[in-house]
């Protein structure tokens, strides 16, 4: 010890700096002196510094990986009961797959590509059951009958479609086949990838126009906000069916009337009879 203090000249015992005299020797090449030295030294050891997650990739975890979120909450849900098919390497995988669809690695992509597509036909369908309503509804000329299944019916009778005050001239053939061509057509084309395209479920490229998923992890997110959505989307078509069928009305319609007074037009008045049911469909 005191080898190693002459050594130093100052040293520093259990916090308390003690003043050593002699003329410095050099410390013999050893082991065990640095040791002692590196533990009576008051110098921290270096500590390595974490190291940062930034927001993308947090939030990435969220929706993917084995640590993603799954149907049920923690507690009512183990991750072992999650089948071992659903890893959480696509979009919008919940763990959820109750009557065993997609064990099958092609039925895995058959269904996705199903449930997307069939997503993204309801977005734009619920912003079009939605739209013209709203237009007609507060001030713009949308033509006589601007609810949905009215629309549809003006086309059954013959008529043409009107809208901002401009005759449209298509008919109910015009509108079938127009649907077949093009977007039966753009269909097929996507099936068989006629672009060549790396993902034909996700294309980017001159799809993505505004270039939004141009970095990977934001696309990643876009991804999963797509499903989500289009998810939402399906269930609020099946309820625009569910309530022209009980009211007679188109959504734009049913909500005004449920905003004026929402404990007299509700589900229950609707179900407990208290509510006029016209039955339209």
């Amino acid at each position: 010890m005191a080898t190693v203090a002459a050594s130093l000249g100052v040293s520093e015992i259990l916090g308390s700096r003690v003043k050593v005299s002699g003329t410095p020797r050099a410390p013999p090449a050893s082991s065990s002196s640095s040791k002692i030295v590196a533990l009576f030294s008051k110098k921290p050891a270096a500590k390595t510094k974490p190291v940062a997650v930034s927001p993308v990739s947090e939030e990435l975890a969220k929706w993917y990986g084995p640590d993603r979120r799954i149907y049920l909450p923690e507690g009512l849900l183990d991750r072992s009961e999650v089948p071992e098919y659903l890893t959480g390497e696509v979009p919008g995988d919940y763990g959820y797959d109750p009557f065993g669809l997609s064990k099958k690695p092609e039925d895995f992509a058959k269904y996705q590509a199903y449930e997307l597509i069939h997503a993204r036909w309801a977005m734009l369908g619920a912003a079009g059951f939605i739209i013209p309503e709203a237009f007609n509804k507060y001030g713009a000329n949308c033509g006589p009958e601007a609810v949905w299944f009215k629309t549809g019916a003006l086309l059954l009778d013959g008529n043409t479609l009107n809208y901002f005050g401009n005759s449209i001239p298509v008919n109910l053939i015009a509108a079938v086949i127009a649907e077949v061509v093009l977007v039966g057509g753009a269909e097929y084309y996507r099936i068989i990838n006629g672009l060549d395209l790396e993902d034909k479920l996700h294309p980017g490229g001159p799809f993505d126009p505004l270039g939004l998923a141009s970095d990977p992890d934001q696309a990643a997110l876009l991804k999963v906000k797509e499903i989500k959505n289009g998810r939402l989307a399906m269930f609020a078509m099946l309820g625009f069916f569910i309530q022209a069928y009980v009211t007679g009305k188109g959504p734009v319609d049913n909500l005004a009337s449920h905003l004026s007074d929402p404990f007299g037009n509700n589900l229950l008045s609707v179900i407990s009879g208290s509510v006029e049911r016209a039955p339209t469909l």
